[in-house]
């Protein structure tokens, strides 16, 4: 239950609130749970609030760092900024003045390890929205494909849940219901004042992080995180993808030239972030083009020219680029041309 406190150090109120307990397991000790799990959550609404908790962010080893937002991306709205530290979570409202610009030193910190998970749709919010560049990044997400690469086992973009309970037995038990309202309202995280469920499902999204943080360096044998960081950093780099392009629309042009992030693949398909919405994708399905791709590794980013688009216009056709790409492109583009016209 969600409570106003008087903060008798500051000069105002603020909304705070308990955390669940977390059950002890056989993989979970006490001691442990106490040390990197926050205990209590805060909603942070003002520029001043903010100010007073940078010295405090800074002076973290690692903190958990997840985002929610309207069509986050590129081109939407970054809403609230939740922040884990072993002893609290601080939820920023991204709606009010200055807040988030407040956080730049934390976020741009290479000192401060930031855990995220895909951070890649955050990143180019930060970028777009507020002009920072994160650093610092420990990307859970791309954790697990470097687990599943050591096992030689195809990768594939888990959701932050189901690694939870992988790897913690653990998971946020608002995701089900939350999810479910999401799809319904997307603009759930527009509306103020934010509603009693979202913020506890927000504080949930974050506060394992830290935790889950250290069982992943465990498990990859990478104590330091820092083969993890490294290989984040591109995850971080799509923020800076295609940025030539002004609008989703300005990709549907034939044989226009735009980098692409290797996601996720199937038998049949190779699938790509572009950085142009986040419900926009690059696929590759074409059996001899899919013969370009096969040095690729997943986070990775290709120069690609596209070749076509879907009639619902959030699917672009690609191709590799090659010098005697162009050469090709004509032959190729009608291929993908007579196919969608016989669908």
């Amino acid at each position: 239950m969600l409570s106003t406190v008087w903060r008798t150090s500051r000069r105002f109120f603020s909304r705070s609130w308990k955390l669940p307990e977390v059950p002890l397991s056989e993989t979970l000790e006490d001691a442990l749970i106490r040390q990197l799990v926050p205990r209590e959550a805060q909603l942070v609404e003002s520029q001043q609030e903010a100010e007073e908790l940078v010295p405090e962010l800074l002076a973290a080893r690692v903190l958990g760092l997840d985002c929610e937002g309207v069509s986050l991306g590129r081109w939407g709205r970054l809403c609230l900024c939740q922040v884990a530290t072993p002893g609290q979570v601080f939820l920023f409202d991204a709606l009010r003045k200055d807040v988030i610009e407040v956080l730049r030193p934390v976020l741009t910190s290479t000192a401060v390890t930031k855990v995220m998970h895909d951070s890649r749709e955050d990143s180019s919010a930060f970028l777009s929205q507020f002009g920072i560049e994160l650093a610092g990044v420990f990307d859970s997400q791309v954790a697990h494909t470097m687990m599943l690469e050591q096992q030689a086992l195809r990768p594939f973009q888990i959701s932050l849940n189901e690694l939870l309970k992988m790897v913690l037995r653990l998971e946020n038990e608002k995701e089900a219901s939350l999810g479910q309202r999401m799809k319904k309202d997307p603009n759930v995280w527009f509306y103020r004042p934010m509603r009693e469920d979202l913020l506890t499902y927000a504080a949930q999204d974050v506060m394992y992080l830290p935790l889950l943080h250290q069982r992943l360096c465990d498990q990859l044998g990478d104590r330091s995180g820092c083969r993890v960081m490294t290989r984040s950093r591109e995850y971080v780099n799509y923020a800076r993808m295609n940025l030539h392009l002004s609008s989703p629309k300005a990709a549907e042009r034939r044989g226009l030239r735009l980098q692409a992030m290797l996601a996720t693949q199937t038998e049949a398909a190779l699938y790509f972030k572009l950085n142009l919405g986040a419900h926009r994708q690059g696929v590759v399905s074409r059996e001899e083009a899919l013969k370009n791709f096969k040095d690729m590794h997943y986070g990775e980013i290709a120069d690609c020219w596209v070749s076509a688009w879907n009639t619902g216009r959030n699917i672009l056709f690609l191709e590799r680029f090659e010098h005697s790409s162009h050469a090709l492109s004509k032959g190729i583009t009608d291929v993908y041309l007579t196919a969608l016209t016989a669908r």
